[in-house]
């Protein structure tokens, strides 16, 4: 039995990167000569998927690392700004759309963003001496870059900032979620090439 599961999850590896997201996410290949049993109102993929077009969820998700370079912090009664660099963990979702490319590659465009995130200041004033916050909060962006919004626990004040986010789908496409329903954003053209289970 254990070499059954082996074998089968060898020649999932064996698979495309594509096809292997796409069983992953809930889609179902076609199997010739056979109706789809699933009614139309419970389908999250339509039946076919092409390469080279654009396809569109309700929202899009992702494990993010939000970066942020200064901060304004609300400290007895007064705003004050203070230079740190912030490392942390958190989770995006945004509106965009994304292609399947025929190189095994998914290519996204995102659009307006929000999330909530998590971090930790590495330093104060530039000097690598004391902790500059632990952070917990959420941020709303449009592309690369990110305002972020919530309450320093070191500090015990509210902070906003700007900065950027690496989100994990760049490093790791699997990490992509489509939310909702995927439709293609217009017609594929007739020369798409299908993506199929291979």
């Amino acid at each position: 039995m254990l070499i059954i599961i082996k074998t089968s999850g060898q020649e999932d590896d064996q698979k495309s990167p594509i096809r292997n997201y796409l069983v992953r996410r809930g889609y179902t290949f076609p199997v010739p000569g056979e109706k789809n049993s699933v009614p139309d109102s419970l389908k999250k993929w339509p039946d076919t998927i092409y390469y080279n077009t654009s396809y569109q969820a309700k929202l899009l998700g992702s494990p993010t690392i939000p970066i942020s370079f200064s901060r304004i912090e609300y400290v007895d009664g007064s705003y004050k700004v203070s230079p740190s660099i912030s490392l942390g963990y958190g989770y995006t979702w945004f509106f965009g759309s994304f292609i399947f490319n025929e190189n095994d590659k998914i290519t996204v465009d995102p659009g307006f963003l929000m999330g909530l995130i998590a971090d930790i200041g590495l330093q104060d004033d530039f000097s690598f001496k004391k902790l500059a916050g632990v952070f917990m909060g959420g941020f709303i962006g449009y592309g690369a870059f990110s305002l972020f919004g919530g309450y320093d626990f070191i500090g015990n004040s509210p902070t906003i900032g700007l900065g950027g986010r690496i989100d994990l789908y760049t490093v790791h496409q699997s990490s992509l979620k489509p939310i909702g329903r995927v439709r293609e954003v217009r017609k594929h053209k007739a020369i798409a090439p299908i993506v199929i289970d291979e």
